[in-house]
């Protein structure tokens, strides 16, 4: 229960040395761990033009030029009144647009995101097991040992794998969020010009 603990403490005070990871897990534990809060801060931002465009519904557009189409007959603001409706329309669809990309960006970090944390968590945690177990049968050369060292680093590499299976998706995850990003300044560019 405690091996991972007084494992972690032995790293710390130098009486043993951790597995190195290879630099491309290393390169990718690091990117993901800044990952989800990256894409936290970005589904925050983005659920604030939610409001914007609640602001925008409440808002009645319309109704100053229905004001000046009681002034007189003179005045037909019938199409002026269309042109609104039509881009209060265009606006309204382009803010659903922004919304259904912002599901995207929070599905993503629910489920990816947490997929990602426990991958890198169970490579640590197997990463202690099985430094823990080396240590032990350094120190106590019988069968039990060995055999727990054995499954202890069978258990590492297959999260190591798990991990390097993540790094290789790296570029595909950023290539969708590029395209993401694109989408949405579309939207955006539609739903909140002036």
């Amino acid at each position: 229960m405690f091996g991972r603990l007084k494992q972690k403490v032995k790293e710390k005070t130098g009486r043993a040395k951790a597995t190195t990871l290879p630099a491309e897990v290393d390169d990718a534990m690091g990117y993901f761990k800044n990952l989800t809060p990256r894409v936290k801060d970005l589904h925050k931002s983005m659920t604030n033009l939610e409001d914007i465009s609640k602001w925008q519904k409440k808002a009645s557009f319309s109704g100053t030029l229905e004001n000046y189409s009681r002034l007189g007959d003179k005045i037909n603001v019938k199409p002026f009144m269309d042109a609104v409706d039509v881009r209060m329309g265009a606006e309204a669809d382009a803010v659903k647009g922004v919304l259904a990309i912002c599901e995207k960006y929070k599905s993503f970090y629910q489920n990816e995101g947490k997929l990602h944390a426990d991958s890198i968590a169970n490579l640590n945690r197997t990463r202690l097991d099985m430094d823990s177990a080396a240590d032990k049968y350094a120190n106590n050369e019988n069968e039990v040992n060995k055999t727990r060292l054995d499954n202890s680093t069978k258990e590492f590499e297959v999260a190591w794998e798990r991990m390097r299976e993540l790094a290789n998706g790296i570029k595909t995850i950023e290539s969708n969020h590029s395209s993401w990003q694109d989408n949405l300044m579309k939207e955006i560019k539609v739903a909140l010009r002036k």
